[in-house]
């Protein structure tokens, strides 16, 4: 069974690819204004590298988000684009899960602490056991100091590009959290979590395929304030 992942939601993007659950290839990108200029290609290149093509792939893989609204579009419109055209399932999977689940060999709760921007995080947490993961607290988006006081008092490790920018607040609020400060690589992770999900019969259809902007996009908090002005 092959699997075919795009992330384009975080800062360090890109297409991976999975056969029988191991990931066989990946292209890997940290240049998120290039996206929409460079995905087909990378997908193209991936394929060929491995002598498959579209049609060999028995289910798609994206992450929803949170994360650049303008990335989430292109990676879920060029999923929901591969899966209508071959007629194939698609597993949409959080950013932040997927960031969790790359550490999973650790155990215990992750904390999964990702840049947003504006001086907030995306943030959640997840509890990984036996290579499973289950989601222990709602995915947010707010100052980083808020969302620390609100994690709860447990073992667990934060990780993701949050740490790099937010330092001083963790080492604050939660000095005895256990840190790991790493890029936002999470594509490789897609093809696991996809295929997990394929084989439990949880893969959609592009129809159901949505987004999860945790954060309104911006387009929308403008309409809201001009309709409360025409009103």
């Amino acid at each position: 069974m092959n699997v075919l992942a795009i992330d384009t939601a975080t800062n360090c993007g890109g297409v991976a690819l999975s056969c029988r659950g191991k990931v066989i290839g990946l292209v890997i990108i940290k240049e998120p204004l290039r996206y929409s200029d460079t995905i087909l290609d990378m997908t193209d290149f991936l394929l060929k590298q491995n002598c498959l093509s579209l049609e060999k792939i028995d289910c798609f893989a994206v992450s929803t988000g949170p994360g650049s609204f303008t990335g989430v579009r292109i990676g879920v419109t060029t999923i929901k684009s591969f899966c209508q055209a071959f007629d194939r399932p698609v597993v949409g999977i959080s950013t932040l899960e997927s960031l969790a689940y790359r550490f999973r060999q650790l155990h215990g709760h992750i904390a999964p602490m990702m840049d947003a921007g504006r001086q907030q995080i995306y943030g959640g947490l997840f509890k990984i056991e036996d290579s499973s993961i289950s989601q222990e607290q709602a995915e947010q988006v707010m100052a980083p100091d808020i969302w620390l006081k609100g994690l709860p008092e447990k073992d667990y490790i934060i990780v993701g590009d949050g740490p790099q920018h937010f330092r001083d607040s963790i080492k604050k609020i939660v000095p005895r959290a256990r840190v790991m400060e790493t890029d936002m690589r999470i594509v490789d992770q897609l093809c696991s979590l996809a295929y997990q999900r394929f084989k439990q019969g949880k893969a959609s259809t592009f129809h159901k395929l949505a987004v999860n902007y945790v954060r309104p996009p911006d387009i929308r908090k403008q309409t809201q304030k001009f309709k409360s002005k025409a009103r």
